[in-house]
């Protein structure tokens, strides 16, 4: 599961000025609400819509879940990575650390 695996990375690069928002694509407020409380996560989180509220798609194109952004402050996505393994936390702090 790859959100309790990004909480560190959010910790120890937010005051550098990272952010992690993560999308909810399942669309189980109930259920997300559980996870986010049960893993201690205090990055944004958000519920994904439908149709034309639907963000993730309508933004970034996603089609599959997990998917990875880094993204720079004008908008620009710097890195994408579709799926998560253990371990990809740590490719996914070498780009972090890259654009910083």
């Amino acid at each position: 599961m790859e959100l309790p695996r990004l909480q560190p990375l959010y910790e120890k690069y937010k005051d550098q000025g990272f952010e992690i928002i993560a999308v909810e694509g399942k669309r189980d407020t109930e259920r997300a609400t559980k996870f986010i409380e049960e893993n201690g996560l205090t990055y944004t989180m958000l519920e994904n819509g439908e149709g034309e509220d639907e963000i993730a798609g309508a933004l970034y194109k996603v089609r599959a879940y997990p998917s990875s952004f880094l993204i720079d402050r004008d908008g620009k996505v710097m890195y994408f990575h579709l799926g998560f393994e253990p371990g990809d936390e740590v490719q996914l702090e070498e780009q972090i650390q890259s654009l910083l």
